[in-house]
């Protein structure tokens, strides 16, 4: 089994990349293959809608270091996405990784009625965890953000989605690794996935 994860935070060792990492510990523990991204060190572009790979879904023609990272996606059998909150929403680095996805998506046009029908290639079944940390203490100021990313694992056909979110950080870059409950839960989402 392999788990990939993605930090999407421009911080390698603050309070999303411990959930990542914790996420992923969780699995390694249980036998999985494990690979950590940290986006923002990664020379990478959004998508740039050239539309390219309507012609061939599933490829992404932009060359970048995102690029591989899309065909070995395919091959993981669970996908961690994890975030900071900016904004209300997820951070650039994580925006351009997702809409990146797009390569994913095929359409197939009727051709009596010109009609045009999406449909994925991305791999159905993959057990999808999202990891947010967020420094206000209110959950539901973010609800839109995580019923977004509920609706980007549900595109992919997740086999099932877990959430894993972390609030009233403030700026305190340990706080998740400072609590045990926490960290033990992202451990224990892990383990579940294998």
């Amino acid at each position: 089994m392999k788990v990939m994860g993605f930090n999407g935070s421009p911080r390698t060792n603050a309070n999303t990349a411990a959930l990542v990492e914790a996420v992923l510990k969780g699995a390694a523990n249980k036998g999985a293959e494990t690979r950590l991204v940290h986006l923002n060190e990664l020379n990478m572009k959004g998508c740039q809608g050239c539309v390219a790979c309507k012609k061939e879904p599933g490829q992404c023609a932009y060359e970048d270091d995102l690029t591989p990272l899309l065909e070995e996606l395919k091959e993981c059998d669970a996908v961690v996405l994890g975030s900071p909150i900016y904004w209300f929403r997820v951070s650039a680095q994580l925006k351009t990784l997702i809409d990146r996805f797009y390569c994913y998506m095929g359409e197939e046009t009727n051709p009596e009625t010109g009609e045009r029908t999406p449909y994925f290639v991305f791999p159905p079944a993959k057990k999808f965890v999202i990891v947010t940390s967020q420094g206000d203490e209110n959950p539901a100021l973010y609800q839109q953000t995580l019923d977004w990313l509920n609706l980007v694992a549900t595109v992919m056909s997740a086999s099932s989605t877990e959430f894993i979110t972390h609030c009233g950080s403030e700026d305190d870059r340990d706080s998740a690794r400072n609590n045990a409950e926490l960290m033990g839960k992202a451990e224990s989402v892990g383990a579940s996935l294998v």
